[in-house]
């Protein structure tokens, strides 16, 4: 995805203007862009978070691709001796094809982690995958304690979820979730998406000793720091690249860990729609955009 600066014709047209939004969430279309906004965000004091952008990938070729180059990401990474670890996604590494497969795959990009005493983090997906993905998670923790996985607010199992994991020592990464997930097993609206948010938070705050708070949520983040006040606990902030820069500066200067998440790759689209479902007003900004133009 090249990067576009200033206003040119080519900016206005439909795919152009796509492209400009597109970039203020997504890296680049390479792992060198990943790796330059890695670097920005460091000189910041802030880690990144890299991912490979890929989903629901169904042929063996394209997943073990994917798992070569997410190795390759985590050498240079180590190689710049940047604060920097990767987050893998579920169907990008071979969960839709075989468990076992999965599991593999997931095996040989730890080991490189485990080699280097680094981080590794295993995205969630959809609601279908989330219990092969704690199976494998848990597995994957058994061999290394430097490993976590995100939860999603969305899903009514969550809570339960998470007291298991923490039973386990598990380090989960806490987050509404950006899948569409309908009763009995998602939450009715958003309300009781924050709802179950507060009291995991709390739960992790209780009884967690190692855990990410994923939000841009002002009201979830204040609730983080007096939570951090009362019990103090190895936590850090994590927030998606090109998304409230100013606090995450903001939390940083007052001393806690902020990470950017970092994803780049050809295959963009899919995490771009996401994110314009997530804010709306980014949507009628583009036609805007596109009108005046």
């Amino acid at each position: 995805m090249p990067k576009i600066y200033g206003a040119t014709s080519a900016n206005r047209t439909p795919v152009g203007l796509l492209i400009r939004f597109a970039n203020q969430w997504v890296a680049g279309e390479t792992m060198a862009d990943a790796l330059v906004r890695a670097d920005e965000a460091n000189d910041r004091h802030i880690g990144a978070i890299l991912n490979l952008l890929g989903e629901h990938v169904e042929g063996r070729s394209a997943v073990l691709a994917a798992v070569d180059e997410y190795i390759e990401v985590i050498d240079a990474a180590e190689n710049r001796k940047m604060d920097a670890c990767v987050s893998i996604k579920p169907t990008q590494c071979g969960i839709i094809i075989d468990q076992e497969f999965f599991w593999s795959n997931v095996k040989k990009i730890l080991d490189r982690v485990r080699s280097l005493d680094a981080f590794l983090w295993m995205d969630m997906e959809g609601s279908r995958f989330t219990d092969r993905t704690l199976d494998v998670y848990r597995r994957a923790l058994a061999a290394y304690d430097r490993v976590g996985v995100a939860v999603q607010t969305n899903l009514r199992r969550t809570e339960k979820d998470v007291e298991s994991l923490l039973e386990v020592g598990g380090i989960v990464r806490l987050c509404k979730g950006a899948y569409r997930e309908l009763p009995p097993v998602g939450v009715r609206d958003r309300r009781e998406v924050d709802a179950n948010f507060r009291r995991v938070l709390g739960l992790l705050f209780e009884r967690g000793d190692r855990f990410a708070v994923a939000t841009h949520d002002g009201a979830m983040i204040e609730r983080t720091l007096e939570l951090v006040r009362a019990a103090p606990r190895r936590f850090e902030f994590q927030m998606l690249l090109g998304v409230r820069d100013a606090l995450k500066d903001e939390l940083v200067a007052k001393g806690h860990r902020v990470l950017e998440y970092i994803p780049y790759g050809p295959n963009w689209l899919p995490y771009f729609t996401r994110r314009l479902r997530e804010r709306p007003r980014n949507v009628f900004t583009m036609v805007r955009s596109f009108m005046s133009g």
